[in-house]
């Protein structure tokens, strides 16, 4: 019989076999010879039983069937070797009556992925350069000073944007204070959301030392005190202090309290200036490589394993069904988010299929491209493989496993990186 192999969808090939009475009586012995070494019979010595009686204590249809089993791998095996395949999954075997020999067997099975690249030399990336501008540096001064709660105290109406120092208290209709709805020496900063709406902006305005009744909040219905709910409520405010938190104030006593370190005003300037250009260099790369990935993705070719992608989505899957909000209530969790469960999975399959046909276009490409990572970089990849191993879930973590795969991805970055020089 002439041996065919069909490409099917799925990066499956599928291809047939015989087995003949030859194949199953060599294939008997291989089991007889295997059973012999190891088997204890009363009256004979071990390794020493005779086939003959070995084959009456397995039995001719446990016989028959490891036979067939060892007769099959057997085929299988010198099929894949001969014909250079490369099995990513176990094979589907299909055979009719095995008890008519000889029989025609047919296999199904995923192999490695073939890429045709394209003419990938094309997608060009550009030099990275970025500006950072006196503006860029002053808005990441005032974040700094909003994440430390650290300003300069002014006596003046609070702003959006203020560190504010506050007490409030709700009351009941008889005056008495409402559980939970009490602070003291809170602060906050007015616009960043931290207070209810009402709230906030009854404070907004006022001057230091000023206190206010019978401001009315209203609380929204899923506020998580269900007494309090979707009611309005009478709060009592103080506003203690006022603090700019402003890049305009910026000084030595104040680098200290954010840094925990001496420096100048010029200095700090500058090191925030290079953190703003990295940050900036890093978007900016990013930008540029998913916008490579696009392109690339364009000019490969190839069919991905359906196992590979069915990993990929249980994956994700099991990511969604690990959020709290889903744990809760999942028919809800699959309206707020617009979804059912089904288009989900289909569209982190076809996110999956696109990511993993440009790792393994990627991978060629640094194979054709001769990319190797220098002792530096083997240090790298040795270090993080190790933690990686180290972070894994007991008895999931492999060193060797992860030590290539990092360095796999090490030498796609510098590849890419080598793009944008």
């Amino acid at each position: 019989m002439a041996e065919k192999i069909k490409t099917i969808p799925g990066s499956k090939r599928a291809f047939s076999f015989v087995l003949t009475e030859d194949d199953l009586k060599k294939s008997q012995e291989v089991v007889l010879s295997d059973v012999q070494k190891n088997i204890a019979i009363k009256g004979f010595r071990k390794g020493n039983v005779p086939k003959e009686v070995v084959r009456k204590h397995i039995g001719e249809q446990k016989l028959f069937l490891e036979a067939m089993n060892t007769a099959l791998e057997k085929k299988y095996s010198s099929f894949i070797r001969e014909h250079q395949l490369q099995p990513v999954s176990s094979p589907e075997i299909d055979f009719s009556d095995i008890k008519k020999l000889p029989v025609e067997v047919k296999a199904e099975v995923e192999v490695f992925p073939e890429i045709e690249l394209g003419n990938y030399q094309k997608i060009k990336l550009n030099p990275v350069k970025v500006e950072v501008t006196e503006k860029d540096i002053d808005e990441t001064i005032e974040m700094f000073l909003k994440e430390s709660k650290a300003g300069k105290k002014v006596d003046r109406k609070a702003e959006k944007g203020d560190l504010l120092e506050v007490d409030f208290e709700g009351k009941d209709e008889e005056g008495k204070t409402i559980p939970n709805t009490k602070g003291e020496n809170v602060t906050f900063v007015v616009g960043m959301g931290q207070f209810l709406p009402d709230l906030e902006k009854a404070f907004a305005g006022m001057n230091p030392g000023e206190k206010k009744e019978d401001v009315k909040v209203s609380f929204p219905n899923d506020y998580p005190a269900k007494d309090i709910a979707g009611k309005k409520i009478r709060f009592d405010i103080v506003l203690h202090s006022v603090q700019e938190l402003s890049a305009k104030n910026i000084d030595e006593a104040l680098i200290e309290k954010l840094t925990g370190r001496k420096k100048k005003v010029s200095e700090f300037r500058t090191d925030i200036r290079e953190m703003v250009e990295r940050q900036k260099k890093d978007q900016e790369k990013k930008k540029q490589i998913q916008e490579y990935k696009k392109r690339l993705l364009k000019i490969v070719k190839g069919d991905i394993p359906t196992s590979w992608k069915q990993k990929e989505v249980e994956m994700r899957m099991q990511e969604i069904k690990n959020h709290p909000q889903y744990q809760h209530d999942p028919e809800n969790f699959w309206k707020q988010i617009g979804k059912k469960e089904e288009d989900m999975k289909k569209e982190f399959e076809l996110q999956a299929e696109n990511e993993l046909k440009v790792f393994l276009a990627l991978s060629k490409i640094i194979q054709q491209e001769n990319i190797h990572l220098d002792k530096d970089e083997e240090k790298k990849a040795e270090h993080l493989a190790r933690h990686r191993t180290n972070q894994a879930p007991e008895g999931t973590g492999n060193y060797e496993d992860e030590l290539q795969r990092t360095k796999l991805n090490l030498k796609i970055d510098k590849y890419l990186e080598g793009l944008m020089l």
